[in-house]
């Protein structure tokens, strides 16, 4: 099978709870793009980049760092991780990946989720809103502008009736878009109903839970008359190193609070104690944490479990040292992805 892994990362920009130094704004973006360089280099062949707002991370628009990536890459798929959609304008959105896709030359991607902190939606007003009813508005609005040009513009989002004729068009024929979800079964549901690919995001937890979500997800891509083949991705914190107790040592003050959320650390974020975290990276845990035996092995086991396509790991989560991820970035692709390969065929 063609089993796909790569990385994201979103752009934390958090006091380093060793040093306690607060790394530079403009370093952290030279870093992301390093490491994206270091995975394709590596043989990885996704890199992903999430949307966050605020004085603690440096992605608030991912396309734009994607953009600098691909200008730095040649092969590996470029998409964001995620989109929040619920905050966002999809014909721009749209516009924005149709535009990277050209400059990458075909390599675009976009996973579009609902999510967005509560500080985040109140400076944007919509703390109050329905945020389901409008993530899927704006979702229905994003297939329509990808399957229909020019397009006639309706509904309350933009001026009702407007026809735009939206350029440049994507290189591919079909740019692809994945449902983000952290397993909601309202969301899951919806991703199968309207045949697109699921990206499942994972931070904690026994790994066994995410079995029946994407049963679920299948199921509804069945009963919705969709294929059955459409793509899941696994999106969870990552780390390798070389034996199993350098990987926990190293990673654990960092995944400690910046692996257990999807946006940045904050003061008030429980804390994994080093009890808990072995649990979190032992066989049954979600992380995909330990020496490369190790990482293989949960890999394979938990493909063979869900029977996804597609991996991506966080691997700077909580903000993990830059030397320390491309160490580790380079050891996955060297040394894991090969022998993940070779078992899963």
């Amino acid at each position: 099978m063609n089993f796909e892994i790569g990385i994201f990362s979103l752009g934390e920009v958090v006091p380093d709870p060793v040093t306690h130094t607060r790394p530079d704004n403009r370093q952290r973006l030279r870093d992301i793009i390093e490491q994206a360089e270091a995975a394709e280099r590596a043989g990885l062949t996704v890199m992903g980049v999430g949307e966050n707002h605020g004085t603690d991370v440096v992605a608030a628009s991912p396309v734009v760092l994607l953009s600098a990536i691909a200008g730095r890459t040649h092969l590996m798929r470029l998409t964001t991780a995620v989109s929040v959609l619920t905050a966002g304008d999809p014909v721009r959105l749209y516009e924005q990946t149709a535009m990277l896709d050209n400059i990458s030359g075909g390599r675009a991607e976009m996973i579009v989720g609902r999510g967005a902190s509560q500080r985040v939606l109140r400076a944007l007003g919509l703390e109050q809103e329905d945020h389901d009813a409008q993530f899927e508005e704006k979702l229905l609005q994003l297939l329509r502008v990808r399957e229909t040009n020019p397009v006639t513009l309706v509904g309350p989002l933009p001026q009702q009736g407007v026809e735009l004729d939206l350029q440049p068009r994507p290189l591919q024929p079909c740019l692809p878009i994945w449902l983000g979800t952290s397993g909601t079964p309202a969301s899951v549901a919806r991703a199968g109903a309207l045949g697109l690919p699921l990206a499942l995001l994972r931070t904690h937890g026994p790994f066994a839970e995410a079995v029946p979500v994407v049963a679920a997800y299948r199921s509804a891509l069945e009963s919705s008359g969709r294929d059955a083949g459409t793509p899941v991705s696994l999106n969870v914190p990552g780390f390798v190193a070389r034996t199993p107790a350098q990987a926990r040592e190293l990673s654990h003050p960092y995944f400690a609070a910046g692996a257990r959320s999807h946006g940045p650390v904050h003061p008030a974020d429980p804390r994994w104690s080093r009890e808990e975290y072995d649990r979190e990276c032992a066989p049954a845990g979600t992380l995909v944490v330990g020496d490369v035996d190790e990482v293989v092995d949960k890999i394979v086991a938990q493909q063979r479990a869900l029977g996804h396509e597609r991996l991506l790991l966080r691997m700077d989560a909580g903000g993990v040292p830059h030397h320390l991820a491309l160490e580790s970035i380079t050891l996955l692709g060297a040394e894991v992805v090969p022998r993940v390969r070779a078992v899963l065929g």
